[in-house]
């Protein structure tokens, strides 16, 4: 049928220039058909989409003096962004009104034995999940994700406030802290498949996170009492024995947490020898002991150096996380003459915590 078709038409092309423009017309449609034809057949299904995550997937929270006892975020700042490849190698991108996000804990940053828990939260900029559930699926309308309009998200692991107070020195790590996403590209919900495959348009398989907590040596000075004597007789010598009262410094060190408490001279001690209370310019000597053996050796002072642990001076020991009362024990030596000079005597003594 061909070798007939074709002879054929040309017969019809060679009767005249109306018949050769009719003709000329038929084979530009044949050829224009068959172009139209071409690049349909290159056209094919744009493959699945790449996510990228760009960010940090480790960060550290230091503990301080100042903040201890505060809530401590570790914050995550990440970038998310998806295209497709087609087959020319071209990047294409898509948009997604949904985003799943999902993120997997166990809520127990661990420090040998101890241990704090904390908290999983996101923020993209339009959406807020403070407290997540792990391995609870949240779908989101959001900012479209794709290689040109990538999506900033926060991701923060929470220590909530009081947690550190008291606990042992160390880090706290969990290295095993999940989070991803999904992208639904135009449909109206999320599917929550976090684990990229053909039958997914996109998603990224969940990123590991470490976050380390780091808890210091950290002492407060709760309170001290005051170092009372009672009344004494003006003029009055005082028994062999002296007399003697106690007053107590309470500090609250972390676990574990070597300490050193110093007390000062005084305002009026004299070189080498005792501490003085002041009336005036009546002066009446006294001294203060780590024990109650009342010895050189157990005057408790800032011998050693406030600036270190473990000066001779100081009394020393190691926190619990409580309420620790060290006892001051004061004595005013026998033999001592109480000034005539009548009224109160007081003398301040500082006193430091060194950790």
């Amino acid at each position: 049928m061909m070798t007939t078709y074709f002879p054929s038409l040309l017969r019809r092309c060679w009767k005249g220039m109306m018949t050769l423009l009719a003709c000329g017309g038929i084979v530009g449609n044949l050829l224009v058909a068959s172009l139209v034809g071409t690049p349909l057949m290159l056209v094919s299904t744009p493959a699945m989409a790449t996510c990228n995550m760009t960010g940090p997937t480790s960060q550290t929270y230091s503990y301080t003096a100042a903040n201890i006892s505060q809530a401590a975020p570790a914050q995550f700042a990440n970038t998310w962004s998806c295209y497709s490849t087609n087959i020319f190698g071209t990047k294409t991108f898509g948009n997604s009104n949904n985003i799943c996000y999902r993120s997997t804990f166990d809520g127990t940053a661990v420090n040998g034995a101890n241990s704090m828990t904390y908290t999983v939260g996101v923020n993209d900029s339009r959406n807020t999940v403070t407290n997540m559930v792990s391995n609870t699926v949240y779908g989101l309308y959001t900012t479209p994700v794709s290689g040109t309009t990538p999506l900033a998200t926060t991701f923060t692991v929470t220590v909530p406030a009081g947690q550190a107070t008291g606990k042992a020195v160390g880090t706290y790590s969990d290295t095993a802290v999940q989070f991803a996403f999904d992208e639904q590209g135009n449909g109206g919900a999320c599917e929550g498949n976090f684990v990229s495959s053909s039958d997914n348009w996109d998603a990224i398989n969940p990123v590991a996170y470490t976050v380390n907590y780091v808890v210091p040596s950290v002492c407060t000075l709760v309170s001290t009492s005051k170092v009372d004597f009672g009344n004494l007789a003006s003029g009055a010598t005082i028994a062999t024995a002296g007399v003697a009262t106690t007053g107590s410094v309470v500090v609250n060190c972390n676990a574990n947490a070597p300490y050193t408490v110093y007390l000062s001279d005084g305002g009026q001690r004299i070189a080498g020898g005792s501490r003085q209370m002041a009336n005036g310019s009546a002066r009446l000597p006294y001294q203060l002991y780590k024990s109650t053996s009342y010895v050189t050796s157990q005057i408790w002072d800032a011998t050693g150096g406030t600036g270190s642990l473990g000066g001779a001076g100081g009394q020393g020991g190691t926190g619990n996380g409580l309420n620790q009362s060290l006892t001051v024990y004061a004595l005013i030596p026998g033999g001592t003459i109480v000034p005539a000079t009548t009224g109160a005597y007081n003398d301040t003594v500082l006193v430091t915590v060194t950790y």
